[in-house]
């Protein structure tokens, strides 16, 4: 965990030592809607079967990049029968919260395009409904999961976003690699899809940013 908090420290530091005033930052805020589906095929994704994630998140210039916060939603249900329950009421799932903050470093591919990698970390706030001990399987040991837990993860990612001519609308596509640090490690590919709506930032919010 140190070390990928470290390197975003590093990163943030870099950007802003370079030229680019204090006075170009918080500028423009933009506000994320897109969805998600799960596209890497493991061991994790074996034994769960998430639905189409929800994401809702925000963006705000800082020097050379942007600055970014926002959560993101999924529901599991058991994708191996010695998960499953005897009967509905026993049904095995459990639902996702990913609570994250990160940079980006967007690059002008052409007019309206840019292309951006960057990086996340949070806390991933899992619930998980009918909880019991799973038998030991594959890769993955005897676990017994608790009603509730919270996990630090960390998300690599590459964003695609095209702007709509002269309208503060985008349209954006991401990838991303994500990995939960929990017992056994949920590790998710991700692609997504939304819509991205761009203004100056509020006078109240640039100055409690400053």
């Amino acid at each position: 965990m140190l070390r990928y908090l470290s390197t975003l420290i590093t990163i943030l530091a870099v950007s802003a030592s370079l030229s680019y005033g204090q006075q170009d930052s918080y500028r423009q805020l933009s506000l994320d809607v897109g969805g998600a589906t799960s596209i890497l095929e493991n061991t994790f994704s074996q034994h769960w079967n998430p639905s189409p994630s929800l994401h809702l998140g925000g963006r705000i210039n800082y020097h050379l990049g942007n600055l970014e916060a926002g959560v993101r939603y999924t529901d599991y249900s058991a994708n191996d029968p010695s998960y499953e329950g005897r009967n509905p009421a026993e049904e095995v799932r459990f639902t996702s919260y990913f609570v994250y903050i990160g940079w980006e470093y967007p690059f002008t591919l052409s007019e309206g395009l840019t292309f951006a990698p960057g990086l996340r970390f949070g806390n991933n706030f899992l619930t998980f409904k009918n909880t019991k001990t799973y038998p030991p399987d594959g890769s993955f040991g005897e676990y017994v999961f608790d009603p509730k837990e919270s996990e630090f993860t960390y998300e690599l990612l590459t964003r695609l976003e095209y702007s709509l001519g002269d309208s503060p609308w985008a349209l954006y596509s991401t990838f991303s690699y994500s990995r939960t640090l929990t017992y056994h490690p949920m590790t998710v590919g991700l692609l997504s899809v939304g819509v991205s709506y761009s203004f100056s930032t509020p006078g109240w919010i640039k100055n409690f940013l400053q």
